[in-house]
């Protein structure tokens, strides 16, 4: 029988626009009904994951707004807020290139967690990538800033990276060094068939390549910077995800299978019908101490 607990995170895919276009993006929701989440069911869904039965030795439940880029919503900060108010310990995943400093500071005590994605601090690289819009990249410049001024607001921050073909050889030490996120997340560059499985050689790199780029930085263990990193086989399958249908989706068969919409049939019974794993959640650190109050988490 599969279980009905809600882990400790969900992700919600509010959208499926975005202002950049990476070559190994996963997130187009090819199968998807709509492009985005209507906010009053997004509301409903948020309290809804919110009041759902917590795993045991959890206080409080984190959502990630994820996308697309979850900015170019026009009520981001607003949905945001509202999480908040539900007692969610809240995140958001973001490029950065839509992040003002009127933004941030509308944010602050609403956010506890500003995720940026940043997969090279090379202008040439990012432009390969699709990591830019117009032409236009974020340098280490730019990230240092966004991220600087967000501890500044009290807000927690994490870089993720997803190591691919363009990036693999980069060196990324001295510039977490002057970052100092509280977390990083390196991520293998993953293939989802119907969303990226298309050319998806040319961004693809082994097992071996990424043990290397995890070589290359294991000096960063000791500068209190925490190092995170999931292989592809432990992204399959280990995260509890809405899309921008409404529906929860796994990955776990290595393409998208979703739900029936959460709000008509209800939060529990729609996780049942995904395939989401414990131990693999588990294994790549998904119960990490978010919030300052969690100590274990069971299922």
């Amino acid at each position: 029988m599969k279980t009905t607990i809600i882990p400790n995170t969900v992700n919600l895919h509010t959208l499926i626009p975005c202002n950049y276009s990476c070559g190994f993006c996963y997130a187009g929701f090819s199968a998807s009904s709509r492009g985005r989440i209507p906010q009053a069911e997004l509301q409903e869904i948020i309290r809804k994951i919110a009041t759902a039965p917590l795993p045991q030795g959890l206080d409080r439940r984190k959502i990630t707004f994820a996308g697309g880029e979850p900015l170019i919503s026009p009520t981001a900060i607003e949905d945001i807020a509202f999480a908040k108010e539900c007692g969610l310990v809240t995140s958001l995943v973001t490029n950065g290139s839509l992040l003002t400093d009127e933004k941030l500071a509308q944010l602050a005590g609403n956010l506890d967690w500003l995720a940026v994605s940043i997969d090279s601090l090379n202008h040439q690289e990012n432009l390969r990538i699709g990591r830019s819009s117009k032409g236009i990249t974020l340098s280490a410049e730019d990230y240092l800033n966004i991220l600087g001024k967000a501890r500044d607001l009290g807000i927690s921050t994490k870089i993720n990276t997803v190591v691919n073909r363009i990036n693999a050889a980069e060196d990324f030490v001295d510039f977490m060094q002057e970052a100092q996120p509280d977390r990083w997340k390196v991520l293998q560059a993953c293939r989802i068939n119907g969303e990226n499985s298309q050319g998806f050689s040319a961004w693809e790199v082994s097992p071996e390549e990424f043990e290397v780029f995890k070589t290359r930085h294991a000096a960063l263990a000791s500068t209190g910077v925490e190092v995170v990193y999931e292989s592809d086989s432990m992204i399959y399958g280990s995260y509890a995800m809405v899309a921008p249908n409404g529906c929860f989706f796994d990955n776990s068969a290595g393409e998208y299978r979703y739900s029936r919409p959460i709000v008509e049939v209800g939060i529990e019974e729609a996780f049942k019908e995904i395939q989401f794993s414990w131990e693999t959640f588990q294994a790549r650190g998904g119960d990490y101490d978010y919030s300052g109050t969690l100590k274990e988490v069971a299922r």
